[in-house]
This record gives structure tokens, sequence and C-alpha cells, in this order.
């Protein structure tokens, strides 16, 4: 149970730098992320041809990033069902849990994705500034 909350707190950690990202360069303003945006810009310096050229990134990001999001909410409500049904961990139970897992898969696997598509429009140096940032992100996860 450890490791899934381990994977979990990664999961949320790549995907909130992600959205944070994502945020950043579509010019939405994410109140509790402040800091770490101002980080980012001044750390990255993305020019304004950058910019462009991850708009359509960031926004099919957001757009698979809120599909995931919805769908792992929707088996965490299956799972909460099933316990609530079942009483016991019984086989039903065991393949909800099964479903979150692959929901929290998906989800960390596009937000890496991400990460890595981010950085076909970045300098080599900006790159590799993105890619310490998602690997102290997933590092530093409890």
């Amino acid at each position: 149970m450890k490791n899934v909350a381990l994977f979990f707190a990664a999961v949320i950690a790549v995907a909130g730098l992600s959205a944070f990202c994502a945020m950043r360069w579509m010019g939405r303003s994410v109140e509790v992320s402040v800091s770490a945006h101002e980080w980012l810009h001044k750390e990255l310096q993305p020019t304004e041809a950058q910019h462009k050229a991850l708009e359509p990134i960031e926004a099919e990001f957001a757009e698979k990033q809120r599909r995931l999001v919805a769908q792992l909410h929707a088996a965490n409500l299956e799972l909460a069902r099933i316990m609530g049904e079942d009483k016991a961990y019984t086989p039903r139970v065991a393949a909800a849990v099964e479903m979150v897992h692959h929901c929290m898969g998906d989800l960390q696997k596009a937000s890496i994705e991400h990460v890595f598509a981010m950085r076909s429009v970045l300098t080599p140096e900006q790159s590799d500034k993105l890619l310490k940032l998602a690997q102290r992100a997933l590092e530093q996860t409890p």
C-alpha cells in the first residue's frame, strides 16, 4: 500500500508540473503555483516564438489531463462503491484497485510525455532545466 501511495504522489507531482507549465504558457493564472510560475519563467525564459510553439502542446495536454483526471476520479468512485457493497477485499475490489492503478499510470505517462514534448520546443539548456525540474519533483515525492 505504501508503494501505491508513493506512485500516486509521483503522478500528482508530474501532473502538477505539467499543469503548471500549461497554465503558465497559456496565460492562465493558478493561484497555488504563483511562485512556481515565476520561477519557471525566470529559469527557462521562453521566447515569444517558444510561447507560440508551446500553445498547441499545452492545449492538447490540458484536454488529455482533464480527461485522465476524470477517469481516475470515476475509477476511485467505482472502487468506493464496490468496497461499500462487498465489505471485504474481494476479487471485485481487487479489480477496481487495478483500474485505479491503470488510470494513475495513464496520467503519469501522459505527464511525462508532455514534459518531453515541451522539451522539443525549448533550447537544449532550457530543455535540460525542465527535465531536471521534473526529476526533482519525482525525487522529492514522499
